[in-house]
């Protein structure tokens, strides 16, 4: 059998319908039920069959927690009998038919329908699944925390709402000669201004009806907690939405204080910011070598393949090789960033490394006199490498420029473990000497 992958497009899709179908449970059919207009229609029935084949889909997908796979489908069924499998099978069963079938001529203000409704309160096992659900989607998504928890406190909040709102109107409070939709919004009105701690005293108890002052302590109580969960813990949560921007934010603010304390002039000042500014437009301010030096060699291979996938192929001096040279020497590149006017090489330095340009444009100069430009995908600084002689050129960036260093021991060790790409180091500088 072949399972469905944990993040594959169409199970978050389905995931997301799942979801939907949980909260039109809880919004449509408890609405129904409050109101003792629930039938078994056509959309009860859609929504029982998403349940019911949400637990045929859980034992053809494959699992994923933490860092831990589990993919056989064998090892999948037995985790889902263990995790999930008797909380979903409670959930798609049909409470409300089996319930309305037992209590189908009780009616609202009567004790049979209060424990018709109790009842059917615990239907309310569907709202479990969103918590695994969420999880899933997290994991499959790469959802940041912080935008997690934001939604899930979201949702939670909406679906209190709702349910004091039907507790109000079940209660007697939500003045019952009107139809039922108007006592709903006024419901949802007397629950918001409560919980939001406004309270207009247009809507209130009654003064004779202890189930309806008792409600109103819950909701009151209810609103000063939540309050203070906001208070403590929504500020942080929106601070830490975008944590590579806070993390560039901190880093550009140290910046600028140590400008400033050394005194450095203000035309190396703006430069240092455009830097910077680069860099987060192009990387999200993310240090490409800070990520892949914490991973494994061969992932971080993996990685800087996919990235570099483009370049090595543009590459001179990478033509004719073959996968294991190319797999090594993305692993002994270090990415670059060249700023507009800069002197990548200066002629009659020591020649200590090589550069490959990936974007933007350079030119060599000889003295004072412009000799070539060079674009994406080009060498550069081989030749005093190879022939041990000092800069014949200088490397100056036209415009914000990438490309990678390669250090003179690392080009080195590639020349002697693999004569192929020796071979092309020695035709490239031979090219360069001829067109010189």
């Amino acid at each position: 059998m072949r399972l469905i992958p944990h993040n594959h497009p169409g199970r978050i899709a389905w995931n997301l319908l799942v979801l939907a179908d949980i909260l039109a449970f809880v919004f449509i059919i408890t609405y129904k039920v409050i109101f003792g207009t629930f039938v078994a229609d056509a959309l009860y029935a859609a929504l029982e069959l998403i349940l019911v084949l949400d637990v045929a889909m859980n034992f053809v997908t494959r699992v994923k927690v933490g860092h831990l796979r589990i993919d056989g489908p064998r090892d999948v069924a037995g985790h889902y009998l263990r995790r999930g499998f008797a909380l979903d099978v409670i959930a798609a069963l049909p409470f409300e038919i089996i319930l309305l079938a037992a209590f189908g001529n009780a009616r609202p203000g009567t004790g049979a329908y209060a424990v018709y409704v109790f009842l059917q309160s615990l239907t309310l096992v569907k709202l479990l699944k969103a918590r695994r659900i969420f999880d899933e989607l997290e994991e499959a998504l790469g959802i940041i925390p912080a935008v997690r928890r934001l939604l899930s406190f979201a949702f939670w909040f909406v679906i209190a709402l709702h349910l004091l709102a039907l507790g109000w109107i079940l209660i007697g409070a939500s003045e019952p000669g009107r139809p039922p939709f108007d006592q709903y919004l006024r419901a949802i009105y007397w629950v918001t201004t409560t919980v939001a701690t406004i309270g207009y005293g247009d809507y209130y108890p009654s003064h004779e009806s202890n189930p309806q002052i008792a409600f109103t302590i819950v909701a009151q109580l209810f609103g000063v907690t939540l309050y203070s969960y906001v208070i403590a813990n929504v500020s942080s949560l929106v601070q830490n939405l975008d944590v590579a921007r806070s993390s560039y934010q901190r880093r550009l603010d140290e910046v600028n204080a140590y400008l400033r304390a050394h005194r450095i002039p203000g035309e190396i000042q703006e430069r240092v910011r455009d830097y910077y500014s680069y860099l987060w437009e192009k990387q999200r301010g993310v240090s490409a070598t800070h990520v892949l030096d914490d991973l494994p060699r061969s992932l971080s291979q993996e990685i800087l393949l996919f990235l570099n996938r483009d370049v090595v192929g543009r590459l001179e001096l990478f033509r004719g090789t073959d996968e294991l040279f190319i797999r090594e020497a993305v692993q002994l590149l270090r990415p670059r960033v060249f700023l507009p006017g800069e002197y990548v090489i200066r002629q009659g330095e020591f020649g200590d490394s090589m550069y490959f340009l990936t974007s933007g444009e350079v030119r060599i100069m000889v003295g004072e006199s412009e000799v070539a430009r060079l674009g994406p995908g080009s060498p550069f600084g081989e030749t005093a490498l190879v022939e041990n002689l000092l800069r014949n050129a200088s490397v100056v960036s036209l415009s914000f420029s990438t490309g990678y260093q390669l250090s003179k021991a690392d080009f080195d060790v590639l020349r002697a473990k693999y004569p192929a790409f020796d071979a092309q180091v020695k035709a490239v500088v031979e090219a360069r000497k001829g067109r010189a």
